[in-house]
């Protein structure tokens, strides 16, 4: 990262997100007003309140640039655009379990070159400028910090249950026995599943859908290429194609297992 006062992109993402990590952190375990939206999912104030605290971080810093933020909507128009899920797991957020994330990643002309990921309850922020993927304790400076690396030696993997999937794959493979003979699967409702396979915390993850330019997404995938793990759609090509989806695995023979359990629920 950059070291005096002009900061990085990836140096950008990191406060972008420990600013927000600590709204949530500290609104955690609170009474926070639902907002509904539609079926059982909803947002809660500490979610805009995360978002304008990440707000204020990029535009300090990025003031040219665009945002595009899941509570607070699109603002700027500009070929560089920061993507921000202030709370990814609200859910889980509001109801005390502590397992979500803040995501924040910044595409330039439609690709993703520096992402932050921060999980508060943790104390853990994960980053990558593009070319390396790097996990730093949340009250120190990014720098050095330490890079991450997959590993399936976990064999947890995570299937999204909140996306459409082709066929309906996704509640099958948590049935399917040859699937559970191999993995060890969870339902984490959160996108911090996903570091977690660029961290070596998981084997793989597996959801459906069109995760293009996703607040969502966006910073997960860019952690996991950058760490080095294998990511593709749900038919093993080229990501944000074809079949759309994801299957991100910590190595090749993890990826080879999980696509070869798909392709017998085509």
């Amino acid at each position: 990262m950059v070291v005096g006062s002009a900061l990085s992109d990836a140096e950008v993402a990191v406060r972008a997100a420990r600013a927000g990590a600590a709204v949530a952190r500290a609104r955690f375990g609170t009474e926070s007003r639902r907002i509904d939206h539609a079926g059982v999912d909803f947002t809660t104030e500490a979610d805009i309140e995360a978002e304008r605290a990440i707000r204020a971080v990029l535009t300090e810093h990025r003031p040219e640039d665009g945002i595009l933020g899941e509570e607070l909507g699109a603002s700027g128009d500009s070929s560089r655009r920061w993507l921000v899920d202030p709370i990814c797991g609200t859910l889980n957020f509001a109801a005390g379990v502590p397992l979500f994330a803040v995501n924040v990643a910044l595409e330039i002309g439609g690709v993703t070159a520096a992402a932050a990921v921060a999980d508060p309850a943790a104390g853990n922020t994960f980053w990558t400028d593009g070319v390396g993927a790097w996990r730093a304790e949340d009250a120190r400076a990014p720098e050095p910090g330490r890079a991450i690396a997959p590993s399936s030696s976990s064999r947890l993997v995570t299937v999204n249950l909140e996306s459409r999937y082709p066929g309906s794959i996704g509640t099958r493979l948590l049935f399917d026995e040859t699937f559970r003979e191999r993995f060890s699967p969870r339902c984490l409702s959160t996108t911090l599943a996903l570091s977690w396979v660029a961290t070596g915390q998981q084997a793989g993850y597996i959801t459906g859908g069109d995760l293009r330019h996703s607040v969502h997404w966006a910073a997960g995938i860019a952690l996991c290429r950058a760490a080095g793990a294998i990511v593709t759609n749900l038919a093993g090509g080229e990501l944000h194609t074809g079949e759309h989806g994801l299957v991100a695995a910590a190595d090749a023979g993890t990826h080879e297992l999980l696509l070869a359990t798909l392709d017998t629920m085509r």
